[in-house]
């Protein structure tokens, strides 16, 4: 079972974005952005970054960690799109860093030249968590969280 959860989701990079190709990006907003204390479980397999965003909408939890979900889609999340070397072993890293609160889905995002590509992103697994955490309404956590210091 393990082995399984730890693939790359070939099939549903074709079933979501049409294309065959191997989707090694990752749009992350929390505590994998850079300057964030998770960036080191990454930091060794990261070859590009590049600012981004996406729509939808950004909870801060008494844990110490954000929760994107997809809300509405009127709201917008600021990160990061990071692109990924090792991708088995380092989405199995991180599948399990996120553990069973979010789940790895495909969605579009904008990168800072206003490019729209595909990216992984790890969502609320149960969009109803967001009732224990606090709304960020700009959508941006490293802001968020350097302002609650």
């Amino acid at each position: 079972m393990s082995e399984r959860r730890r693939s790359t989701r070939t099939f549903e990079v074709e079933r979501t974005t049409g294309s065959h190709e191997i989707l090694d990006r990752l749009f992350v907003y929390g505590t994998l952005r850079k300057g964030q204390t998770a960036r080191s479980l990454v930091a060794n397999q990261i070859t590009k970054c590049v600012a981004a965003s996406t729509t939808g909408s950004m909870y801060a939890f008494p844990m110490g960690h954000p929760g994107y979900t997809e809300g509405d889609g009127k709201g917008r999340v600021v990160g990061e799109v990071i692109w990924l070397t090792e991708l088995a072993a380092t989405f199995g890293l991180l599948d399990a860093y996120e553990g069973q609160d979010f789940a790895r889905v495909i969605k579009q995002v904008t990168l800072e030249d206003g490019e729209e590509i595909w990216a992984w992103v790890y969502t609320l697994a149960d969009p109803g968590a967001v009732k224990f955490g606090t709304l960020i309404p700009d959508g941006d956590w490293v802001r968020y969280w350097t302002e609650q210091g």
